[in-house]
């Protein structure tokens, strides 16, 4: 028996899909027919581009766009209470992409509340993504989940 990587009409959920990857992700999830809940912190204009592009294709695929921050748990809870609203159901894929990184020259510079957030939004917010995602995925024999994380590099001359 073969794996079933088929992903046409099934639910994507892409955080920090506004730009860079997640957009990049969104599209080529459109393009192979699955149907997407898209999130953005900040930046709901470049989003909303992204779905007026995808749905200028001529597709009849839903997409839904939702404001979430992902440093907070109760935003997760939220987002996922929406897209189940929304669509039906949880996600069938999920690509936890959101991240955050401060620009700076040296570690010196960088606060422990800096860091700390950094982790929160970049790896904490992916655990608990996951954890929201797998019951539905485990309830139906079916699910992926994608974690990108980008850390800045951080560059100091001794």
């Amino acid at each position: 028996m073969g794996v079933d990587n088929e992903i046409k009409g099934r639910l994507a959920l892409i955080t920090g899909a506004s730009g860079g990857i997640g957009a990049a992700c969104a599209r080529d999830l459109f393009a192979h027919g699955t149907r997407l809940a898209l999130t953005y912190s900040t930046n709901k204009d470049s989003l909303e581009k992204l779905v007026s592009e995808l749905q200028g294709q001529g597709q009849d695929v839903m997409i839904s766009s939702h404001q979430c921050n992902v440093a907070k748990e109760e935003d997760l809870q939220r987002l996922f209470d929406e897209v189940k609203q929304q669509h039906g159901q949880h996600p069938d894929i999920l690509i936890a992409n959101a991240g955050y990184g401060k620009r700076v020259s040296s570690i010196l510079d960088l606060s422990l509340d800096e860091w700390d957030y950094t982790l929160t939004v970049n790896l904490r917010s992916s655990f608990l993504l996951t954890k929201l995602a797998v019951p539905h995925m485990l309830s139906q024999h079916w699910g992926r989940v994608g974690t990108i994380m980008i850390f800045r590099r951080l560059s100091q001359q001794p």
